[in-house]
C-alpha cells in the first residue's frame, strides 16, 4: 500500500481533502502510523543520543554555506551541515580502504534483483526525526514514505534541483514525471510513481531503467536522505533552506547567514559504538582505531562553525586555539610543515596532530560557451580558448600560490577516483609561444597599445570572475600577469560565492574557477560538461552531441579497456573546444589539536563529527 492509498482508506475524506490544509494532512499521516486517535507520543527513546552538550567542537569553513535544503543545495560547505543533519539510506564504512557501503536508516544493503533493476530497502524501525512545531508534538517517525517524498522533490521542477542530472536517467519515470509537471504547472506528490514508491510503512522500492553501478553510491549523499512533507509545506520554499528537519545526529540551533552556524546534538538519534577496523598496513589509522574503540557515539554534542574566509584569519584562529581542526591554507603550510612535508616541532611539542592526504578533487577554470565574448563553437572562438588556457601558468600556481601542496591535473578525473588513468596525459601545454602563434593565426591582431582585438577588429576583453579571498586574489595576479603575455585585456569581477553560484547557473559567467570534489567515481565528475546538467553544475554551459553520447556510454559500459577509451574521447573533446583548463588537484594538511581524539578525515564522507571525540576544557 502506497502513501496515497494509506490516507484514501484509513480516512473517511477525499484524497484532495485531506491535502488542502496541514491538519487534515497531519491527521492521515498520523492514522497511517498508527498513532493513537489522541495523537499520544509514543515513549522516550531508550538508546538517546550520548552526545555530552559541554563538549564542544570549533571549526570553520573558508567559503560561505547556501542553505540547508539539501534538494537544492549542492555546495560542498552546505552539504557538510545538512550530512549532518539528514540520515540516508546507506553510509560508508568509516576506515574501510577501499570504500565498503554499510546500512545507515536502512537495516541492510538493499536486496537488488537479478536483472540489477529493482532495490528494495527495509527502513529502520524507531528512527525520529527531530522535535520541529510541524509535527504538532507528535514524535515522527521516519518511514520509507519520506524516501518517496524527497525523490519526488528532486523531480519537481520548481525545486530547480542540482542533483537532477543523477537521477533523470536512472530513476524509471523520473523524467517523464518531470516533464508532466513542466507541462501542467504542477507537480503531484500523491502521484504512484513508478520508480520509487513505498509498499508499506518500512519498505521502499526503487526501479531503474537499466542496471547502473554507481547508484547506490548516489544513496549516499543527504540529498537522497527522508524528508518530513509536514515540514517542507510549513515553512515553504525558502523558508526549509534555514529550517532543516532531519534524523541525524545534529540538528540546526542557530544560522547567521555567512557568519555562524551551530549545531546541537538531536536527542533523538540513537548513536552508536565506535567498533571500525583500520586497514592493516597504516599505522596512523589503526592508532585511532585503537584510541576510539568501544566508545558510545556521537561524544561531541555541540559543534560551532565559523565563516573566515581570509586564510590569515584561519591560521590565526586555530593557533590561538580557537578553532580545534583546520586545513592548513596554502600560504601558511610553511608555518606548519617542514621541507619535507614533516610536522614542525613547534606544533608536535604541543601535542597537535597531522592528517595529510591527495584530495578527491579537480580544480579548473571554466570557460562559458554561451558567453558573447569567449563562448561559439567556430574555430576563431575555439582558438580564443585554447590560447588562454595555454597562457595560464599552472606550474606557477601550484609552486607559488599553492606552495607544492597540489598534484597538477591531467584529467577531469582526481588520482583518488575510481576511474582515473595514470597513464593519461593531457595535450594541453603551458606555452606562451604557442598561445600568441594560436591568436595570430585566427585574427587576433594587436592594437597600437600591445592589446588583442577580435578579428572583426573590436577591442577584445576576457571577463573573469573571482571572489574576494586572498588567495583568490593571487590567482588573479597571476592570471594578469599570464594575459599580458599574450596582449589580452583582463577584467577581474568581484562577487560573493552564493552569488557566483546562481549566476553561474543562469550561464551568467564568462569564467570562474571552481573545484568539484567528493565524487565517488569518474561518471560524477564527466557530467559536469554533459547538456543536460546546463542550469545544475555544467556551468560551462557546454553542449556536444558527441560529448553527450560518450557520456551515455561511460553510465553503462564496466570497467575495462573500452571504458578507459570512452574517458579519453571525453578528455580530448574538452581539451579540444577549450572549456575547462584543468589546474590541480589538492595535498590537504589538517592538523587538530590535543582536545581532539580520533580525528581522521575519509575522502567522500561529510559532516564527520559524529566519528570524533574532544577532551573537556
Amino acid at each position: 500500500m502506497n502513501f496515497v492509498d494509506c490516507l484514501t482508506v484509513r480516512l473517511p475524506i477525499s484524497k484532495a481533502k485531506a491535502h488542502q490544509t496541514s491538519k487534515g494532512f497531519l491527521l492521515s499521516l498520523a492514522l497511517c502510523m498508527g498513532l493513537s486517535s489522541a495523537l499520544a507520543s509514543p515513549p522516550p527513546n531508550p538508546k538517546a543520543n550520548p552526545a555530552d552538550p559541554n563538549k564542544v567542537m570549533r571549526i570553520a569553513f573558508p567559503v560561505p554555506e547556501t542553505g540547508f535544503d539539501p534538494v537544492r543545495v549542492n555546495d560542498l560547505y552546505s552539504n557538510t551541515i545538512t550530512a549532518a543533519i539528514f540520515q540516508p539510506l546507506v553510509t560508508y564504512d568509516w576506515m574501510a580502504m577501499p570504500t565498503k557501503f554499510v546500512p545507515d536508516a536502512a537495516e541492510a544493503l538493499p536486496e537488488i534483483s537479478k536483472d540489477g533493476k529493482t532495490y528494495t530497502f527495509k527502513i529502520k524501525k524507531g528512527l525520529y526525526f527531530t522535535p520541529d512545531e510541524a509535527f504538532k508534538g507528535v514524535r515522527r517517525e521516519l518511514t520509507a514514505y519520506d524516501f518517496v517524498y524527497v525523490f519526488l522533490r528532486h523531480a519537481d521542477p520548481k525545486n530547480r534541483s542540482p542533483q537532477v542530472s543523477d537521477l533523470d536517467d536512472k530513476i524509471l519515470g523520473f523524467a517523464e514525471s518531470r516533464k508532466q509537471a513542466v507541462a501542467s504547472g504542477k507537480f503531484d506528490y500523491d502521484q504512484k510513481h513508478p520508480g520509487v514508491y513505498a509498499t508499506d510503512r518500512y519498505t521502499l522500492v526503487i526501479q531503474l531503467n537499466q542496471p547502473d553501478r554507481n547508484f547506490l553510491s548516489l544513496l549516499i549523499n543527504p540529498y537522497a536522505a527522508g524528508m518530513a512533507r509536514e515540514v517542507v509545506e510549513k515553512y515553504g520554499f525558502e523558508g526549509v533552506m534555514g529550517n532543516p528537519v532531519g534524523t541525524g545526529p545534529y540538528m540546526l540551533e542557530k544560522w547567521v547567514r555567512g557568519s555562524k552556524i551551530i549545531l546541537k546534538a538531536n536527542p533523538e538519534y540513537a548513536g552508536f559504538v565506535w567498533n571500525f577496523e583500520a586497514p592493516a598496513n597504516n599505522l596512523a589509522e589503526q592508532r585511532i582505531a585503537n584510541q576510539m574503540q568501544g566508545r558510545k557515539m556521537p561524544q561531541i554534542g555541540r559543534v560551532e562553525v565559523s565563516i573566515i574566509e581570509e586564510p590569515q584569519s584561519m591560521w590565526l584562529a586555530f593557533s590561538g586555539k580557537e578553532i580545534d581542526v583546520v586545513a592548513v591554507p596554502p600560504s601558511f603550510i610553511e608555518k606548519a610543515l617542514t621541507p619535507k612535508n614533516d610536522l614542525l616541532q613547534t606544533w608536535v611539542s604541543q601535542g597537535v596532530n597531522m592528517y595529510r592526504s591527495v584530495e578527491p578533487d579537480i580544480r579548473y577554470q571554466f570557460f562559458n560557451l554561451k558567453d558573447p565574448v569567449i563562448g561559439g563553437y567556430t574555430p576563431e572562438k575555439i582558438a580564443l580558448r585554447r590560447a588562454i588556457i595555454m597562457g595560464y601558468d599552472v606550474d606557477e600556481e601550484i609552486r607559488v600560490i599553492r606552495k607544492g601542496q597540489a598534484v597538477k591535473a591531467q584529467q577531469m578525473v582526481s588520482p583518488v577516483i575510481a576511474g582515473h588513468d595514470p597513464n593519461y596525459k593531457s595535450l594541453v601545454k603551458f606555452s606562451p609561444l604557442s598561445a600568441n602563434a594560436l591568436l595570430d593565426q585566427f585574427g587576433y591582431k594587436k592594437d597600437a597599445k600591445g592589446y588583442r582585438t577580435h578579428p572583426d577588429g573590436k577591442p577584445l576583453v576576457f571577463t573573469m570572475y573571482s571572489s574576494t579571498s586572498s588567495i583568490d586574489r593571487e590567482r588573479d595576479e597571476l592570471w594578469k600577469k599570464s594575459m599580458d603575455r599574450l596582449g589580452i585585456r583582463l577584467k577581474v569581477k568581484k562577487d560573493k560565492f552564493p552569488e557566483m553560484l546562481k549566476q553561474g547557473k543562469q550561464c551568467a559567467i564568462p569564467s570562474w574557477s571552481l573545484g568539484w570534489t567528493r565524487s565517488a567515481e569518474a561518471e560524477f565528475v564527466m557530467k559536469l560538461l554533459y547538456s543536460k546538467t546546463i542550469g545544475q553544475n555544467n556551468y560551462a554551459c557546454f553542449e556536444s552531441p558527441e560529448y553527450d553520447a560518450y557520456f551515455d556510454q561511460l553510465k553503462r559500459l564496466p570497467d575495462g579497456p573500452e571504458r578507459v577509451r570512452v574517458l579519453h574521447n571525453m578528455y580530448r573533446l574538452m581539451e579540444v573546444n577549450g572549456v575547462l583548463g584543468l589546474s590541480s588537484t589538492s595535498i590537504a594538511t589538517r592538523l587538530s589539536h590535543q582536545n581532539v581524539e580520533g580525528y581522521r578525515k575519509h575522502p567522500l564522507l561529510l559532516g564527520d563529527w559524529i566519528y570524533y571525540d574532544i577532551q573537556k576544557p
